[in-house]
C-alpha cells in the first residue's frame, strides 16, 4: 500500500511513504523511489494499492496494530481474526 502524504511531509522524511520499491530493492537510494515507483505503476498499476493520507488514518494505525485487507487497505488484527 503507498499512502500519499503532504508535499512538505514526503519531503522532510525523504519519501519514506513511497515504500514499495524499497521492498523490490532496499538498495534503491530515497532520490530515486518516486521514479522506481513510477515504474513500477506503469508496469503492474492493476496490482498498486494506493490511500490518500488522513488524519483519521494516521490515529487508526497508531492506536492498533493493523494488516493490509485488499477490500478495505488496513483492518485491526481483532476484525481480521473474525473475517
Amino acid at each position: 500500500v503507498h499512502c500519499k502524504y503532504p508535499k512538505w511531509v514526503e519531503i522532510l522524511c525523504f519519501d519514506i511513504n513511497v515504500h514499495v520499491p524499497h521492498h523490490l530493492s532496499p538498495r534503491i537510494p530515497h532520490y530515486r523511489l518516486r521514479t522506481a515507483y513510477k515504474a513500477i505503476c506503469e508496469k503492474f498499476g492493476e496490482y498498486v494499492n494506493e490511500a490518500e493520507f488522513s488524519w483519521k488514518l494516521f490515529w487508526m494505525l497508531v492506536k492498533e496494530p493493523h494488516v493490509y485487507n485488499k477490500e478495505k487497505n488496513y483492518v485491526s488484527f481483532k476484525e481480521q481474526e473474525l473475517s
